[in-house]
């Protein structure tokens, strides 16, 4: 399916059928899956249906999950200590990224959603979390607080029915998401 098809689609849900998305699976999650070559391509369409939806006076909560993580890490002292070990020790690096994460990105959405009162959350840029935490951990997470459309634009592909987080590495994949 072409980008501009998934993102008509995805158009079409939010504005026409948004009080359906979830009935069947449990969990208004829903993964638009994007090639990450078109990373560039698909920011620009996730900025013209954030425009649209709101044009239709529907509040739209925009959340970058890169610049989240940076601001956080930024704020704890301990970005570039992580930066400057990345390079000598990934692997521990990516452990302590991972625990930090868990416990910060869940308490941050929700704060943000509580916040601003949203009708739809579009989670944008989540290639931040590669390679050190997947979408799956997110919505895990989330499942059982979040009751309103959330959009996560997923750079990754699918092969053999399986998901791959970035075109590499397999996710731990999470089932329930509606995905286009």
């Amino acid at each position: 399916m072409l980008l501009q098809d998934k993102f008509n689609q995805l158009e079409d849900l939010l504005l026409n059928h948004r009080k359906s998305i979830g009935i069947h699976n449990g969990v208004p999650f829903i993964m638009l899956i994007y090639s990450p070559e078109n990373e560039v391509e698909c920011r620009k369409k996730i900025d013209n249906i954030q425009e649209k939806l709101e044009s239709k006076n529907l509040n739209v909560l925009s959340i970058p999950i890169n610049i989240a993580i940076f601001d956080y890490l930024k704020k704890a002292g301990v970005l570039d200590k992580i930066i400057e070990f990345d390079k000598d020790s990934p692997k521990e690096v990516r452990e302590e990224l991972f625990n930090r994460c868990r416990f910060f990105l869940k308490d941050y959405i929700l704060n943000d959603i509580q916040s601003n009162s949203p009708d739809i959350v579009l989670v944008t840029n989540v290639a931040g979390l590669y390679p050190y935490y997947r979408v799956s951990n997110l919505l895990t997470s989330l499942e059982k607080d979040v009751r309103i459309p959330f959009v996560v634009f997923y750079p990754g592909d699918v092969k053999d029915d399986k998901l791959y987080f970035m075109g590499e590495v397999e996710s731990n994949e999470y089932y329930r998401a509606q995905r286009i």
